[in-house]
């Protein structure tokens, strides 16, 4: 009897481990799938996005994009992944980024997105053994390099794999020129914190000066494209007084219940690096039906240092009906709209 019993315990002790062993090992892997596994849709979906203009102005132009996707929690408004990831893999295919900084990427977008794109790579995935991040970098290994990578968490702010910068050093195989990208999530007001997260999100902009400052001392001929959900906006271009600024016609005020919107951590970035939506004489694209203007106040944005070593050509709004598809103005893959800038090295 006493043995039946022990023999019992064995077995179950040897299945719990066995179990564990293919947990932790899914856990670690992702779960990896074949890209048929995580198709939705047939090729009728995606006739309008095949329709958009994807062209360069220069055929040797590097493409940077930034996405924040929205991350699979109920909380946050995200809804499955899958179908998302397979309506985000076609607009990669269409448009070739060569980098996509991304945000919010959960583990099932690294489930459901990555097998779609046979020609791309995943830096920095991990924010801690157990912990994917969110802030990661994808890249075009058939055309770029990776010299070096590294991720920085902030030191303050939430603990969700959100708040952290990566960033990759690639070197173009076709000219041997180099380009660093960064991938970040600042921190996001919450209005009963107001002057908590405020100091926190300032404090993470000075982490990120301090990263970038050590990548352009490494690398001082090199640009540097920062791509990021800042959850800072730039002030509202007022409609309604023309070139002359008041805080009371300014929405980025109204959208925050009176205050800032943390333009203040935007504010400060500019001071240091420029933002390429506003860079003169360039190419910009934001044709759409949902009457979304180009100088909308955006909590996302690609910063440019080292600007001499490099000319941004373009820069797009992806605003579409393909992404901007609901009579809202939201769309169905997240409650962002990528971005994206053709430079030329």
């Amino acid at each position: 009897m006493v043995w039946g019993i022990m023999k019992k315990r064995k077995f179950i002790l040897l299945l719990s481990m066995i179990t564990l062993i293919i947990m932790t090992t899914c856990l670690l892997t992702s779960c990896k799938l074949n890209a048929k596994d995580c198709y939705v849709f047939d090729d009728s979906e995606f006739i309008s996005l095949w329709q958009e203009d994807n062209s360069r102005l220069d055929d040797n132009a590097l493409r940077i994009m930034s996405a924040n996707v929205l991350v699979h929690i109920k909380d946050w408004g995200g809804e499955p992944v899958k179908p998302r990831a397979h309506r985000f893999a076609e607009a990669i295919k269409h448009y070739t980024p060569d980098v996509i900084g991304m945000q919010e990427m959960c583990s099932d977008w690294y489930k459901y997105l990555l097998p779609q794109l046979e020609n791309y790579e995943v830096i920095e995935p991990k924010n801690s053994l157990f912990m994917e991040n969110r802030s990661a970098i994808i890249y075009n290994k058939d055309k770029l390099t990776l010299i070096e990578s590294g991720l920085k968490k902030y030191s303050q702010g939430d603990k969700n794999g959100c708040r952290a910068v990566t960033y990759g050093v690639f070197e173009n195989k076709a000219d041997s020129k180099k380009i660093i990208v960064t991938s970040t999530h600042l921190n996001l007001i919450r209005m009963k914190d107001y002057e908590k997260e405020k100091s926190i999100m300032l404090s993470q902009v000075e982490e990120l000066f301090e990263l970038v400052d050590s990548l352009t001392a490494k690398y001082p001929n090199v640009p540097i494209l920062m791509t990021g959900d800042y959850n800072s906006m730039e002030h509202e271009n007022s409609y309604f007084t023309g070139n002359e600024y008041k805080a009371e016609n300014d929405l980025t005020y109204y959208k925050c219940y009176g205050k800032a919107c943390a333009s203040f951590a935007y504010e400060k970035i500019v001071t240091k690096y420029v933002d390429t939506k506003f860079i003169p004489d360039i190419e910009r694209k934001f044709s759409n039906t949902r009457n979304y203007l180009y100088n909308d106040p955006t909590w996302d944005h690609i910063f440019m240092t080292n600007a001499p070593y490099a000319k941004v050509l373009t820069f797009n709004v992806l605003t579409s009906d393909y992404f901007h598809n609901n009579e809202d103005r939201t769309s169905r893959i997240s409650d962002h709209l990528p971005i994206y800038v053709d430079i030329k090295i």
